[in-house]
């Protein structure tokens, strides 16, 4: 017998209690976890604090080992960042405190990415459910279904914020540099279909069909065994891992850096009235 016991790994019973506020979790019996991301029940609210949550979040999910796939999606009727906390980014950006802006600024921005990329070890399907931000987890998902009325943008340019957070860093991994740099410059809407024929998502789902349809595809992915489901997510996972290597961070500190020479302020009011203004949709 061992001379010593296996440490300690948070059940989902424990870290389910730690972010309850932030995330809805159900597993099936076989291991499919449904992550519904949510503020107490209702759609997402964006602030310093849910962003360290979702980094801390990743890193329980990787960890436990009864996790076999990963259903992610948020609460209607928004995909994350469409609601927020004004209050929690005038605390940090107003703060005198260096360490404070520091972490949320830093370690925070970059663990948010960088922890879906590393420390999740088994397929996840991400299921966009409705209009928002902070998309980049449904690209670096394994596979990403969404609703018909989806778009992508990204509204940090002409807010005078670099485009340094995960949404561009994303976008140049699926569909290149070209396309990437266009996105950043021109912030155009990126629709549905443009998206699935960019190789941005890999289904449109109607939304009463979305949650059955992302199920229908787990439950084909587990008919695999164990060993080559998470094998073949390593592999599907490769390119993220040398293009989060060679380029996030410098990224996130480019960005960051000039947030801090200009004193720019997150205003993440006008940026979702900008997202869902009158900008064309670009189709093609």
């Amino acid at each position: 017998m061992a001379m010593q016991p296996y440490v300690h790994v948070e059940t989902l019973e424990e870290y389910g209690e730690r972010f309850k506020d932030f995330a809805y979790l159900e597993r099936t019996e076989d291991g499919i976890l449904l992550c519904r991301l949510h503020w107490k029940g209702e759609a997402v609210v964006w602030s310093y604090q849910t962003q360290m949550s979702y980094g801390e979040l990743w890193t329980a999910l990787g960890h436990d080992k009864k996790n076999e796939v990963i259903i992610l999606t948020c609460a209607d009727p928004y995909w994350i960042t469409q609601r927020n906390d004004p209050t929690s980014f005038d605390e940090v950006e107003d703060s005198p405190d260096i360490d404070l802006k520091f972490n949320c600024n830093i370690p925070d921005t970059m663990n948010f990415v960088e922890n879906f990329i590393n420390d999740i070890e088994v397929p996840v399907i991400a299921a966009i459910n409705g209009i928002g931000q902070h998309y980049e987890f449904a690209l670096m998902a394994d596979i990403a279904i969404c609703v018909p009325d989806f778009y992508f943008s990204d509204a940090h340019f002409s807010h005078n914020i670099i485009p340094g957070d995960g949404m561009n860093f994303s976008y140049r991994v699926c569909c290149g540099q070209k396309r990437g740099a266009y996105m950043a410059y021109m912030e155009p809407k990126i629709d549905a279909q443009t998206a699935l024929e960019w190789g941005l998502i890999n289904e449109i789902v109607e939304h009463d069909r979305l949650i059955p349809r992302a199920y229908e595809i787990a439950n084909h992915i587990m008919k695999s065994s164990r060993a080559v489901r998470r094998l073949t997510h390593e592999l599907v996972m490769r390119p993220w891992k040398r293009a989060l290597q060679d380029d996030e961070r410098v990224h996130v500190l480019a960005e960051m850096y000039a947030v801090q020479l200009q004193a720019t302020r997150h205003n993440f009011d006008k940026i979702a009235a900008d997202f869902v203004g009158d900008r064309p949709l670009q189709n093609k």
